[in-house]
């Protein structure tokens, strides 16, 4: 399926702060997943530049998961941020325009701020060793890929050394303050398939299910358009008449309004008591009984089609959790690092988790 290109474009926003900046002994990293524009991105940081020695690199990232078919492209405007956390109207924007696809799931910039003025206190991009990054995201068009169910506001909490780091997608692009915010946890939400909860709507009422029945025993006619047919068919009354094109138009209005994933059993029922009772008035319907018994014997089907995109839904979250917890591995490793160097700061020796404590040795 591909999502067209809409006129309006509304860039969502998301922002990453990183605390603890100079202590990040690893070539790159990723912040934890995150949902713009019904799609989940991660933003890709080198902290020492990507194949160049003297500028930060910074990219945004398309995650691959289970919603995505062969062939899947999203065609993206983006702009990736380096926020200036003293004077606002520094803040470093870079935008593009590019299409993500399975051999390019990664664009961005190799030289977004040199590191000399990326690490100089007076220049507002480092402040008590935070570095604070963004992505704002439309999504022009998308093939072969099927949206993320997503709370509307969703956060999440990243943790360097003994402080936090604080993730938030808006929808809108407020001013950047440079000041923290207290977020919940990442939540993902998989809705339950829509149910059909207006079948009744389509059901006639007991009055004409009397009228149906009266009618069709009293009068057998057949509306084949054939003229020999035609000419010795007994008039019908207006009333019948009436009756007669309300039930063909019942039938028609449900095939035409309901879709493949609304014919549960109820469904079904629904349309067969319409079914019936339109025959009843003998109309020539080999034209439209092909459908209609298509719509009847397509429950089965429905139901495992169901099955699947919620099984692909939980599949997406786990993908999601597992590359959070990832994230969260590489945070703790760095926590770790920070306090056994504070500890060997101490005069204390690294020891295993499984050696004995010791006592006057």
């Amino acid at each position: 399926m591909e999502h067209q290109e809409t006129r309006v474009e509304i860039f969502e926003k998301f922002t990453w702060k990183i605390d603890n900046f100079s202590h990040l002994n690893v070539e790159n990293i990723r912040s934890e997943p995150f949902v713009l524009g019904g799609y989940p991105w991660r933003i890709l940081l080198y902290p020492r530049g990507n194949k160049v020695n003297d500028s930060l690199s910074i990219y945004l990232e398309a995650m691959q998961t289970a919603n995505m078919s062969k062939g899947w492209s999203r065609d993206v405007k983006f702009k990736l941020l380096l926020f200036n956390q003293l004077n606002t109207n520094i803040t470093i924007t870079e935008e593009s325009r590019n299409e993500f696809n399975a051999g390019e799931v990664t664009w961005g910039f190799k030289s977004l701020k040199s590191l000399a003025e990326l690490h100089d206190p007076n220049m507002g991009f480092i402040v008590k060793d935070a570095c604070i990054v963004g992505a704002e995201i439309f999504v022009c068009k998308s093939a072969h890929e099927k949206l993320i169910n997503q709370v509307t506001n969703l956060t999440a909490i990243q943790t360097f050394g003994s402080q936090k780091s604080h993730m938030e997608v808006e929808a809108l692009r407020p001013e950047p303050d440079g000041k923290g915010t207290n977020l919940g946890t990442i939540s993902l939400v998989c809705n339950e398939p829509t149910k059909h909860t207006d079948a009744e709507l389509f059901s006639p009422s007991i009055e004409e299910l009397m009228d149906f029945c009266s009618l069709g025993q009293r009068e057998e006619i057949l509306w084949s358009g054939h003229p020999s047919h035609s000419e010795c068919q007994p008039k019908r009354s207006c009333k019948s008449t009436d009756l007669a094109f309300a039930a063909l138009g019942r039938v028609i209005y449900f095939l035409k309004t309901l879709k493949m994933k609304d014919m549960n059993e109820q469904a079904c029922k629904d349309l067969q008591i319409l079914w019936e009772e339109l025959e009843k008035f003998r109309f020539d319907l080999t034209w439209l009984e092909p459908d209609v018994q298509f719509a009847l014997g397509v429950k089965s089907y429905v139901e495992k089609a169901l099955e699947v995109e919620k099984l692909k839904e939980n599949v997406v979250a786990l993908e999601l959790e597992t590359e959070r917890l990832k994230t969260k591995l590489v945070t703790a490793e760095v926590n770790l690092c920070i306090e056994r160097d504070f500890l060997k700061a101490k005069g204390f020796k690294e020891k295993d988790l499984d050696s004995e404590l010791g006592c006057g040795s």
